[in-house]
């Protein structure tokens, strides 16, 4: 039986150069389902812009969010027939400008004499496929999940401080860039913090929600977000939260008895009423989790973008804006040394994109797998955003 040549299997192909090489890699990183991709919680804050940012000679993109603020109309006035009107004011434009920063995940080594067992194996069996699903596969998804966790904690980050500050990764460690969210938007739990079981949360926030819509005059849809953490071992047990969910079963006829405890269930099968009654928005829970290596013990650790201490009023909708840039080191791949080799496949809907190198390491060649993207959340509602800092008193 003739021997199968290694270099036409489609883990070979993963390191091509040709056309159909990285048709067949950007089909498997593509591939959701193969791929078993989850963690990313970004995405369902905001969508991603569908055009690149301009890159200048020294690969810099800056972008420009606008956003048009939000003025209530006056009522009409009586006029004299044929007489004419006064000129309605004119509309705020809002905007801020920022940087879209480079970041690349951690890369996977395969040296030569991992090379030859998976062509031995090749060669046993005819076939790549515990080769790519049992062996690559599994490494290309941490190092997509290095990208989600990036991603996840700079939203949480942008949406809860209207700032981005990066000190992870082991790279440059540096200032992204800040959203222009007045400082009036900033505000602060009532006369008691909000950890404090004795507080009166529904009425805080049927104060700021009312004194932010008054002041914009805004009725469209809003909503609350505070992390799922928080819900689950303050909101839900705060007294006049309990207090308000047990007038309502009673009213109801759904229980004689008052609870001094609940669960999700029963306080959801309550509180849209509840919140209608006192005026308020619905309540979007945040579960957003990341790991990160201690640069001091060099152990992995649970970081979170968004603190359980803060919480957002919102409008519905997109809160982010995902800007992104081309990937320079495929506009610069013409200029590669002889001896290099790279394949490209744009993943994520274009926000990111695999690479695959080949190149020389001594006397023998490496085979290296990163994942780069250049990209970062904008905030697009900054004037109408507002982060309540519940572990501040406002007496």
């Amino acid at each position: 039986m003739a021997k199968v040549d290694f270099n036409v299997s489609n883990y070979a192909r993963l390191f091509g150069k040709t056309q159909y090489d990285r048709k067949v890699l950007t089909d498997i990183v593509n591939d959701e389902e193969l791929m078993g991709i989850n963690e990313s919680w970004y995405l369902t804050q905001g969508s991603i812009d569908p055009t690149f940012t301009p890159t200048d000679a020294h690969g810099m993109a800056t972008f420009t969010v606008n956003e048009r603020s939000l003025n209530a109309a006056p009522m009409a006035s009586l006029r004299a027939p044929l007489s004419d009107a006064e000129p309605l004011d004119g509309a705020t434009i809002n905007s801020y400008a920022a940087t879209i920063p480079d970041f690349t995940t951690p890369k996977i080594v395969e040296k030569a004499m991992e090379r030859k067992q998976r062509e031995d194996l090749f060669a046993q069996f005819g076939t790549d496929a515990s080769i790519i699903n049992g062996q690559w596969i599994p490494q290309v998804q941490a190092l997509r999940q290095s990208m989600n966790f990036t991603m996840n904690w700079m939203t949480a980050q942008l949406m809860t401080t209207a700032k981005i500050v990066y000190k992870h990764g082991q790279g440059i460690f540096a200032p992204v860039h800040k959203a222009l969210v007045p400082d009036a938007n900033f505000a602060k739990a009532g006369k008691t913090a909000w950890t404090d079981l004795n507080a009166t949360i529904i009425t805080d926030m049927q104060r700021i929600e009312g004194e932010y819509r008054a002041k914009w005059g805004y009725d469209g849809g809003m909503q609350w977000q505070m992390t799922k953490n928080f819900f689950l071992t303050c909101f839900i047990k705060n007294k006049e939260v309990l207090e308000k969910v047990n007038e309502f079963r009673a009213l109801n006829d759904l229980i004689a008895v008052s609870f001094n405890n609940i669960n999700t269930d029963v306080f959801n099968n309550a509180w849209t009423n509840v919140r209608t009654a006192y005026g308020l928005s619905p309540i979007v829970l945040v579960e957003e989790k990341e790991y990160d290596k201690d640069k001091s013990t060099g152990q992995m650790k649970a970081v979170n973008g968004w603190a359980d201490n803060k919480v957002v009023l919102r409008p519905t909708g997109d809160a982010v804006r995902f800007m992104r840039k081309q990937i320079l080191d495929e506009t610069y791949a013409q200029y590669l040394n002889n001896s290099v080799q790279r394949n490209f496949a744009p993943f994520a809907n274009g926000l990111a994109t695999i690479v695959n190198t080949t190149v020389p390491s001594g006397m023998y060649n490496e085979w290296h797998t990163q994942i780069l993207f250049s990209c970062v959340p904008a905030l697009v509602e900054f004037t109408k955003h507002v982060i309540v800092d519940i572990s501040q008193t406002n007496p």
